[in-house]
């Protein structure tokens, strides 16, 4: 499974293209007053105006080459503060063999960058860039309705990474280890990691494999079709 595009919802697109392509350097595919898009390698991102009235609440990851983690850091600590949690602001995940570190965009959105010990590439390169940026590793599908959406999405071939079991109290990581790109299926009001933030149903659309595309609105409404 790849994670080729994701359509997130912003109050403000003026100020969130300032800081994807002004300030972290992420290039422009097509920009509109309503709408821009952004390459992050071989994935798309879409931020869309959406009204203040709707809540939403977003948590994505960025897959970096295996040997950049230390240059990545440095890099984005140029342009934002990193998270902490316990006094650190990186973890190790030893289920994914990654490296992983956080910071927020303008609209408390958590970004992530992971460095797959395993599954990434190396890039023989000095000093990162939004252009060693991989793809997409990771995208919250946060739903009250847990096991409904889990059964809906294994219908298609998304099935819980390592054969774990669906939980309805915490986050469920769907897609193959080995592709290196999972969807996070959690419940709203589960704070995320390295945040005080709690996850909110939001409204998302996700493409998967150019092939499938997940939608959820701000009422929790799901549905998964071939494109």
């Amino acid at each position: 499974m790849k994670i080729t595009k994701v359509t997130l919802y912003v109050y403000d697109v003026h100020k969130m293209k300032e800081f994807y392509c002004n300030h972290l350097g992420f290039s422009l595919i097509q920009n509109t007053d309503n709408f821009f898009d952004i390459a992050v390698g071989e994935s798309v991102v879409t931020f869309e105006k959406i009204p203040y009235l709707v809540k939403k609440q977003y948590h994505f990851a960025l897959n970096i080459p295996c040997n950049l983690f230390k240059q990545a850091k440095r890099w984005v600590k140029e342009y934002a503060e990193l998270l902490f949690s316990e006094g650190q602001d990186e973890v190790y995940f030893d289920t994914l063999k990654a490296h992983s570190c956080y910071f927020y965009d303008p609209e408390g959105n958590i970004i992530e960058l992971i460095s797959r010990q395993e599954v990434n590439p190396k890039q023989d390169v000095e000093y990162f860039s939004p252009e060693n940026v991989l793809n997409i590793a990771e995208m919250n599908l946060t739903t009250d309705a847990i096991y409904s959406v889990a059964d809906s999405l294994k219908e298609y071939g998304i099935t819980p990474m390592n054969h774990n079991k669906i939980r309805s109290n915490a986050l469920t990581f769907m897609g193959n280890y080995e592709d290196g790109a999972n969807l996070l299926l959690g419940p709203s009001e589960r704070v995320w990691y390295f945040s005080n933030k709690k996850a909110i149903v939001s409204p998302i659309k996700i493409e998967i494999n150019k092939s499938l595309q997940i939608c959820m609105t701000e009422d929790g409404d799901f549905t998964i079709s071939q494109l």
